[in-house]
C-alpha cells in the first residue's frame, strides 16, 4: 500500500483498512479461481458486508462507523437485486463493495455529494449496463470487458485514493465515447455528415461573431446591428454555400446589408430624403428575398419590420448631418460587410462557445436523402398536440428527500433530472432513454454527441439497429414536452438509497 500518494478518501483506522483489503483480496482470489475453473459467468457475488458484518463491526471506530457499515450493507442488498442492472454488470459492481465501504467510512462527502468520484464510477457502470437490451451482443460484451478491467484495477489498487476513481471514470467515459463513434460508423457515415453540418453551423456563428465585432462601435439602433450580424449574415453565408463566395448573389446581399445600415442614418439633404423614399420599396423587396433564402419565420419578420419602419421615420425627421460624416460611416460599414467569410481553418482556432443564433436559422439544412441517412427527426414528424401515454411500470421519480439518511450527511445537490428541460443538458453517451416517436415509446441508447453538441445520435433495436438523430433544438423540445425521458428513474445509488429507506420505514411501521 503506497500511502501518501494522491489524496486519501479521509481517515480510516489502519486495522479496519487492513481488514477491508484482506476481504477484498480474498474475494478477488476466489473469483480468479472461479475464472480458472470456467465459472466466470457464475452467480453474482454475495453481499460481502453482511457476510463479514461481525468482523467489520469489531474493527469499527464508533457508533457512526457501525451505522455506515449497516447502511452500505443495506444499499448493496438493493444494488444486487436491482432489476435494471444486468446480472453480469451487477457482478462487477458487487466487487466494489469494500472500496465503496472504504469511501463511506472515511469521507462524509460520499453521502452528501452526488459528484463524488466513487458514486459516479458505480452509477456510471450501472447506467451503461442498463443501456443494453442484450448484454450478450458484441458491443455490450466489449463494454463489460472494459468495466471488468477497470474494476480489477480498483480492487487491486490503492482504493483509498481519490485519484484512482477519477482516472478510472475518465478511462471508462473515453472508452464508451470511442465505442459509440465506432457503432455510428458501422451504420454508415452519419457521424461524418453531422460533423460537416456542425462545421457549417459554426462557420455561420463565427461570421456572425465577426460582423458583430465590426459593427459594435458604429452608430445605429442596437436591434439593427443585431439583425445584420445575427440574421443577415446567415443570408450571405447561405448564398455563398449555394453559389460560391465570389458570386454576384453574395456581392448583392452584402450591398443590401450596407444599404439597410445606412437607411436609418439621418439624411444630409431634402434631395437625399427624396432619393431614400424612392429606393425604399426595392430595399424592402431585397430584404424579403434574402430572408426567404434562410427561411426566417414570419413572426420574427413582423417584429423586425415593426421596429425598422419607425427608425426610418426617425431618420427622415432628424437634423441633417454632414455628407463627410455619412461617407465615413458608409466606408466603415462597407469594410465590415466586405470582409471574407471565415475559413474552416479559422474554425479550428475558434472558441467553443460561439454566439447562439436565432433558433430557426441555426438549424442546419438537410436534403431529404441526408435526413434519411442519419435518421433525422423533423418537427413535422411529431404530433405535438397528441396525448402521450404514461410509461407503464415506470418507477416514481426519486427526490433529494428520498436519498437523505438520518444521522448521515444530507445530500447537498439535487438528484439528476430524469425528465423535462433540464434532462437535455444531462444526457450521457451510453445511457438509455425512453423516446416517444411515431405513436409509441422506444427504448433508445445515446451513442454519439457531435463535438459542439449540435447533434445527438441514438440507436434502438437489437439485431437490426436503427439510427435516430436529433438536433439540439429537437432534443430540448422532446424533453420539454415529455417525449424523451431517462430510462432509469434515478442513478443506481440514489434509487438503492430510496428503496432502502422505504424498506426501513416499512419495517419500522410493522414493528410499531
Amino acid at each position: 500500500h503506497a500511502a501518501g500518494r494522491g489524496t486519501p478518501l479521509g481517515d480510516v483506522d489502519p486495522a479496519m483498512m487492513a481488514l477491508m483489503r484482506r476481504i477484498a483480496f480474498a474475494e478477488a482470489a476466489a473469483m480468479a479461481d472461479a475464472a480458472d475453473a470456467g465459472l466466470a459467468g457464475g452467480p453474482a457475488l454475495p453481499n460481502l458486508i453482511h457476510a463479514h458484518r461481525d468482523e467489520l463491526r469489531q474493527a469499527a471506530g464508533g457508533s457512526l462507523d457501525l451505522m455506515v457499515i449497516d447502511v452500505i450493507g443495506s444499499l448493496f442488498d438493493q444494488i444486487l437485486s436491482d432489476p435494471k442492472v444486468p446480472p453480469q454488470i451487477a457482478r462487477e459492481i458487487a466487487r466494489l463493495q469494500l472500496p465503496v465501504l472504504r469511501a463511506a467510512l472515511g469521507d462524509p462527502s460520499f453521502f452528501s455529494s452526488r459528484r463524488h468520484p466513487v458514486r459516479r464510477f458505480v452509477n456510471r457502470i450501472a447506467s451503461l449496463g442498463a443501456g443494453f437490451d442484450d448484454i450478450g451482443d458484441a458491443g455490450a460484451q466489449r463494454v463489460l470487458g472494459r468495466i471488468r478491467e477497470l474494476v480489477d484495477e480498483v480492487v487491486q489498487g490503492d482504493f483509498d485514493q481519490l485519484e484512482l476513481y477519477q482516472s478510472k471514470l475518465a478511462a471508462l467515459e473515453a472508452f464508451v465515447a470511442e465505442q459509440g463513434r465506432d457503432e455510428v460508423r458501422a451504420q454508415g457515415d452519419a457521424a461524418e455528415l453531422l460533423a460537416a453540418k456542425e462545421d457549417e453551423l459554426r462557420l455561420r456563428q463565427l461570421y456572425a461573431q465577426q460582423l458583430h465585432g465590426e459593427l459594435k462601435g458604429l452608430s445605429a439602433p442596437e436591434f439593427l446591428r443585431d439583425f445584420i450580424s445575427q440574421v443577415w449574415s446567415q443570408a450571405v453565408v447561405a448564398a455563398s454555400e449555394r453559389d460560391g463566395a465570389e458570386a454576384e448573389s453574395v456581392r448583392r446581399l452584402r450591398q443590401v446589408g450596407r444599404e439597410l445600415f445606412m437607411s436609418v442614418q439621418p439624411k444630409t439633404s431634402s434631395a437625399q430624403r427624396k432619393s431614400f423614399l424612392a429606393e425604399l420599396p426595392k430595399l424592402m423587396k431585397d430584404l424579403g428575398e434574402g430572408l426567404d433564402l434562410i427561411g426566417w419565420p414570419e413572426a420574427s419578420r413582423r417584429e423586425f419590420f415593426g421596429r425598422l419602419l419607425p427608425a426610418h421615420a426617425e431618420s427622415l425627421k432628424a437634423q441633417p448631418v454632414r455628407p463627410l460624416d455619412i461617407n465615413l460611416l458608409a466606408r466603415e460599414v462597407d469594410g465590415a460587410l466586405q470582409r471574407p467569410l471565415p475559413s474552416r481553418e479559422a474554425l479550428r482556432a475558434a472558441p467553443a462557445n460561439l454566439p447562439v443564433l436565432d433558433e430557426v436559422i441555426a438549424e442546419p439544412s438537410f436534403s431529404a436523402e441526408e435526413a434519411a441517412r442519419v435518421g433525422l427527426v423533423d418537427e413535422s414528424q411529431i404530433d405535438w398536440n397528441g396525448q402521450i401515454d404514461i410509461v407503464i411500470g415506470e418507477d416514481a421519480p426519486v427526490t433529494t428527500a428520498d436519498t437523505a439518511i438520518g444521522g448521515l450527511p444530507t445530500p447537498s445537490e439535487p438528484v439528476e433530472p430524469t425528465e423535462g428541460r433540464a434532462l437535455a443538458e444531462h444526457v450521457q453517451v451510453g445511457f438509455a432513454y425512453r423516446m416517444h416517436i411515431g405513436d409509441a415509446w422506444q427504448k433508445v441508447r445515446l451513442v454519439h454527441v457531435s463535438a459542439g453538441r449540435t447533434f445527438f445520435v441514438f440507436h434502438h433495436g437489437t439485431r437490426h439497429k436503427e439510427t435516430v438523430s436529433l438536433t439540439q433544438r429537437m432534443l430540448v423540445r422532446l424533453c420539454e414536452t415529455g417525449r424523451l425521458r431517462a430510462y432509469e428513474n434515478a442513478y443506481l445509488l440514489e434509487r438503492a438509497t430510496a428503496r432502502a429507506r422505504r424498506q426501513l420505514a416499512a419495517m419500522g411501521s410493522a414493528g410499531a
